[in-house]
C-alpha cells in the first residue's frame, strides 16, 4: 500500500509542476480515471470530438502489427491489462534461414580462440522489452491517440519484437536485461530513465513517517504491470538455450541495466542469489578474471573453465557485486549508430579505433514517448547502410532495436548467400568480399597473413600468396601463413590487400552436410 501511495504522490507532484511526461504515464497507468476528459493533454486543448475519438481507440481490439512482414512464426495473441491486444510470435517459433544460422555459426567458430576485446557478439538493446512477452502491447493504440493531438508525434514502447529465446536462435549473443525491484521481486521493466531527486527524497521521507522502507522510486516509474516477467524467468530462457543440443560451444555476455537503489534496499544479495540459482557456476566472475590480468579470455578459454556467461551491471555496487558481476565501464564503452567512421578508418566518433582492443558497444534506440523522448533522433538507429559498416569494423557489441532476421543477415561478413554450394569444393573469397566454394584445382592466389603478438592480423599484414590449386605446397612467403579472416575487419583488410585478384583461396573448411 505504501508503494501505491508513493506512486500517487509522485504522479500528483509531477502533474502539479507541469511535467508533461507524467500525463502520458498517468494516461497509460490509469486509463479509467477520467484522464481523457482533461481539457488539455500534453499542453494541447482537446475538444469533445477528439476526446471521444481517443476514448473509442482505447477499447478491446486486436491490432495485428506485432509480426513484421516476411517473418514466419507461430502467431498467437497477447493482450495487455487494459484489454488491448496484438498478434505476436510464440516463444521459440521464429523461423531462421538455415543459411543464416550456418554463416553465423561459422563466424563464431572462427572466433573461438579470439579474446573478448576482438570478439564479435551481436546484441540487442533492452532485449527483454519485447512485444512477444507483452511489453508495449498498448503502443499502437497510444500512438493513434497521441497523433490525434500532436500529428507529428508518435509512441513506441517495446524495443524488440521477439522473445529472448528467438533472439538467441537468430544469433544474438549479447543480451540486455532491464532489471528493477517490482512486485517484491527482480523484474524486467522498461524503467530507469527518470531521475528526480526531489521526488525520491519525498518517497524516502514518506517511508520515515510510516516507519517502513518504500521499495519504489522514480527509477521504477515504468514498472506498473503486475505481470512483468522476472529476472529469474529471463535468465532461465538463456540457461535453456545454452544447454540445448547444438549450443554447447556458445557463450553469452549479459548486461543488467539495473537500479541504483538495489544497494540501498539491500537487494544485491538477492540479485546474486538469483543468478546463482539459475546459472550456477557457469558465470565468469571478477575473481576468475584475475588469471588473465588486464586481458580477457576467449570463448575457448571460457568453455575450458566451464564458464558460459559474463555479467556486467550498469551500477557499481562495490564489494556487494564482486562475487559475480563486473561494473559495465570496466568492460566496455558505449557509442551510437551515427558515430561510426567506416572501413578503412574504423573509428567511433573520431576518437576510438575499433581494433585497438577496447571493447565497444553500439546501441540504437527506437523508443519514442510522444514529444518528450525520441530515441532515433537522440541515439540513432541501425539500418542497411550502417549495420555492415559496424560489422566491417568489428565493433564488438552491435545492439539493434526491433531486430528481425533480415537485420541479422547484415551481420554476416563471411559466406555469400546460398554458400557453401559445392560438396567437396574449397573455399575462396570473391571480389565482393563474400565467400564461395570452388573447384579445388582452380588456379587462384592464396590468402596469407602474418600474426602479431595479440593473436590477430591487423591492417597491412595480409597479402596474396602463390597462385595455384588450394593445396599448393608453398602457398605463402616466409613469415606469412595460409589463413582465413576471423572477423569483419580482417575480411575487409584481406579484400583490400588482394583487390587485384577477383578471388583468393582461404584456409577454411565447411560442413557439406549442414
Amino acid at each position: 500500500p505504501l508503494v501505491m501511495v508513493a506512486r500517487g504522490v509522485v504522479l500528483l507532484c509531477v502533474v502539479s509542476v507541469g511535467v508533461g511526461v507524467s500525463v502520458s504515464v498517468g494516461a497509460v497507468a490509469r486509463p479509467t480515471q477520467n484522464v481523457l476528459d482533461m481539457p488539455t493533454v500534453l499542453g494541447v486543448s482537446v475538444n469533445e470530438t477528439t476526446a471521444a475519438q481517443m476514448r473509442a481507440l482505447w477499447g478491446r481490439r486486436t491490432i495485428p502489427l506485432g509480426v513484421p512482414p516476411g517473418v514466419k512464426c507461430t502467431v498467437t495473441t497477447r493482450c495487455s491489462q487494459w484489454g488491448n491486444c496484438q498478434e505476436v510470435c510464440e516463444r521459440g517459433s521464429v523461423v531462421v534461414d538455415p543459411w543464416l544460422a550456418y554463416a553465423l555459426a561459422t563466424q563464431r567458430r572462427l572466433q573461438a580462440h579470439t579474446p573478448l576485446p576482438f570478439l564479435t557478439l551481436p546484441g540487442t538493446h533492452n532485449s527483454g522489452i519485447c512485444l512477444a512477452d507483452g511489453y508495449g502491447i498498448d503502443q499502437d493504440v497510444l500512438d493513434r491517440m497521441v497523433k490525434l493531438i500532436l500529428p507529428d508525434s508518435s509512441v513506441r514502447i517495446a524495443n524488440q519484437q521477439f522473445t529472448i529465446t528467438d533472439q538467441l536462435r537468430m544469433g544474438i549473443r549479447h543480451i540486455e536485461l532491464d532489471t528493477h525491484w517490482h512486485n517484491n521481486d527482480l523484474c524486467i521493466c522498461h524503467a530507469g530513465g527518470v531521475h528526480l531527486k526531489a521526488l525520491n527524497k519525498l518517497i524516502e521521507d514518506l517511508g520515515k513517517i510510516f516507519h517502513h522502507t518504500i521499495h519504489w522510486d522514480t527509477e521504477t516509474l515504468g514498472c506498473f504491470s503486475p505481470h512483468e516477467r522476472t529476472l529469474r524467468q529471463a535468465l532461465g530462457e538463456i540457461y535453456d538455450f545454452l544447454h540445448a543440443p547444438g549450443n554447447e560451444a556458445d557463450v553469452v555476455l549479459l548486461f543488467l541495466d539495473d537500479q541504483p537503489d538495489l544497494l540501498t534496499w539491500g537487494k544485491v544479495p538477492y540479485l546474486l542469489q538469483t543468478i546463482k540459482d539459475v546459472l550456477g557456476t557457469s558465470v565468469f566472475t571478477p575473481s576468475d578474471k584475475q588469471a588473465f590480468g588486464s586481458g580477457w579470455p576467449s570463448p575457448h578459454e571460457l568453455l575450458a573453465r566451464g564458464k558460459r556467461a559474463i555479467i556486467a551491471s550498469a551500477r557499481d555496487y562495490g564489494e556487494a557485486m564482486a562475487p559475480l558481476i563486473f561494473h559495465r565501464p570496466s568492460v566496455w564503452s558505449e557509442w551510437h549508430p551515427r558515430e561510426i567512421n567506416p572501413f578503412p578508418v574504423c573509428s567511433l566518433n573520431g576518437e576510438m579505433w575499433t581494433e585497438e582492443g577496447n571493447i565497444t558497444r553500439a546501441i540504437g534506440s527506437s523508443i519514442v514517448f510522444g514529444p518528450f523522448y525520441n530515441g532515433p533522433k537522440i541515439k540513432g538507429l541501425f539500418n542497411s547502410t550502417n549495420l555492415p559498416q559496424f560489422t566491417g569494423c568489428n565493433v564488438n557489441l552491435i545492439c539493434n532495436d526491433q531486430l528481425t532476421p533480415s537485420d541479422v543477415r547484415l551481420l554476416v561478413w563471411s559466406w555469400g548467400e546460398g554458400e557453401p554450394s559445392q560438396d567437396g569444393g574449397c573455399v575462396a573469397m570473391r571480389a565482393d568480399g563474400r565467400w564461395e566454394t570452388r573447384n579445388c584445382q582452380d588456379q587462384l592466389p592464396h590468402a596469407c597473413a602474418r600474426m602479431d603478438e595479440t593473436g590477430g592480423p591487423r591492417g597491412g599484414r595480409w597479402l596474396s600468396g602463390s597462385v595455384g590449386a588450394w593445396d599448393h605446397p608453398s602457398p605463402c612467403p616466409d613469415g606469412f601463413t595460409f589463413s582465413v579472416p576471423v572477423d569483419g575487419f580482417q575480411n575487409n583488410v584481406l579484400r583490400a590487400a588482394t583487390s587485384d585478384h577477383p578471388s583468393v583461396w582461404l584456409k577454411e573448411g565447411f560442413d557439406a552436410g549442414r
